[in-house]
Parts: structure tokens; C-alpha cells; sequence
């Protein structure tokens, strides 16, 4: 099972650790104690056509700004990690009642005006609006009844959309992340959702980035304290182990 380098390094003196990751009664190697899959939800960071699909305007950004080993890592990244792993993990976290969010950058207003600048030429180049084919999930995530889905004007998943609102109406109080990119968008939603006062998991093989070594950085800074660290086959175990247990 994976561990969070906060956990495994030792940061915390002992009369912290039970309140380590927002989690009242978190133990070093215990990652799951507590959880409950009817209490969480798994949010999908930018797995829509426009950010991920290997001929769309994302991709084709990272390369027309001379970077195409960047923009060929991440696509690998995804065919032999990412994908694989989200076909394990969603299918076990709608079996378990976990509530799955599609967190999408896109656009409600015509000329993009909503979308923060640094931001907005490259979704209104991709016509990322709410209802294009750009904006919507890519096919290996699917969008199945009872999902969630929040559009988003920035990088992070709170900031300017409903999420926070969502989640608390339904007793939601712990969050699984994937989705791209962990150095950028990711980051800050699990930063936000940190701030917010959620339990969180970063499920580290359902995310990537644009290097071995920014995906490897990410994961750093995040386990330090923002979420735990783990794997798709760690989530589902849990998952399993709750359905079984009813």
C-alpha cells in the first residue's frame, strides 16, 4: 500500500497524528481507518476531450510550444497508467456508492469572459464551452446517472463552481482525486478542498503530468499534508472492504 511521505517521514509528533490529512482519527499506515465510501467522492480533474484526447488543442499546445517529448509523456502516461488504472477504480467506486465528480475547464459565458485570463485564450481556442463536444468527459470516464459535474473558470475544483456546496448537501466529507495535471489543476483543487476541512486521497496512479519528475514532485508536496498518497488498487481494496462489511 502506498504512504504519503508526510506519514512516513515522521513529520508529526504524536499527539498530532490523529488529526493529520483532516482525518479525526488518521494513524501512520492506517490510510484507510474510518472510511466510508457513501461519505466520499471521487473527483475527476480535466478528463474531458479537450485537455486529454491525443489530437486535441491541449496537446497540440504543448507541442506548438516546443515541448512534444512533454506533451508524448503525458499521453504515455495515460495509455499505460492513468486509463488502466480508471478502469479498475470507477467501476469499483460507483459499485461502493462513492459519488463521482466530473470537474471540467470550460466556459459559460460567449466570449469566454469567465474563464480566469491566464487561462481563457487557451479554452476559448479549444471552444471548451459548457455543452461542446470539448467539455464533455472522455469516453474512458464515461458520464453515468448519478454523477456529478461542475464547471470550473480556473485551475482548482472549489474555486468558482458549486463542488463545496454539492458535497456538504449530501455528507460528503472525503475526497479521492485523479485526473490532470498533478503540478497544476489537481494541485489546487486538493489544496482547496485541504482548506476546506476534507479528508483526502490523491489516487497518484489515476494522475499525470508532463514529466517523470513533475509527477513525482507533485506527489511529494501533496502527501507532505494536503492528502494522502495511493494507488487504484489501494482505493478499490477499501472500496471492497466496505461493500463486503454491509
Amino acid at each position: 500500500m502506498a504512504t504519503s511521505p508526510g506519514a512516513a517521514g515522521g513529520m508529526l509528533p504524536p499527539d498530532l497524528s490523529a488529526h493529520w490529512y483532516n482525518a479525526d482519527d488518521f494513524a501512520p499506515g492506517e490510510s484507510w481507518r474510518a472510511f466510508d465510501p457513501a461519505r466520499t467522492a471521487l473527483v475527476l480533474v480535466d478528463l474531458i476531450n479537450w485537455q486529454v484526447d491525443p489530437a486535441g488543442p491541449s496537446i497540440a499546445a504543448i507541442r506548438a510550444a516546443g515541448h512534444p517529448e512533454r506533451a508524448d509523456h503525458l499521453l504515455a502516461r495515460f495509455a499505460d497508467t492513468i486509463g488502466p488504472n480508471l478502469e479498475l477504480l470507477l467501476p469499483a467506486a460507483r459499485r461502493a456508492g462513492v459519488r463521482v465528480v466530473h470537474a471540467r475547464l470550460a466556459s459559460r459565458h460567449p466570449d469566454y469572459g469567465d474563464i480566469v485570463p491566464a487561462l481563457r485564450p487557451y479554452v476559448q481556442a479549444a471552444g471548451a464551452y459548457d455543452g461542446s463536444l470539448a467539455a464533455m468527459p472522455i469516453a474512458e470516464v464515461g458520464d453515468e446517472p448519478g454523477d456529478l459535474s461542475v464547471v470550473k473558470s480556473g485551475s482548482g475544483a472549489f474555486g468558482g463552481t458549486e463542488l463545496d456546496f454539492l458535497l456538504r448537501r449530501e455528507g460528503i466529507d472525503t475526497i479521492l482525486y485523479a485526473g490532470v495535471v498533478t503540478t497544476a489543476c489537481v494541485l489546487l483543487s486538493v489544496a482547496a478542498g485541504f482548506d476546506l476541512g476534507y479528508r483526502q486521497y490523491l489516487v497518484a496512479d489515476c494522475t499525470g503530468t508532463l514529466s517523470a519528475r513533475d509527477q513525482e514532485d507533485a506527489e511529494r508536496l501533496i502527501g507532505n499534508y494536503l492528502a494522502e498518497i495511493v494507488t487504484a488498487a489501494d482505493a478499490v481494496a477499501a472500496m471492497e472492504q466496505q461493500t463486503h462489511a454491509l
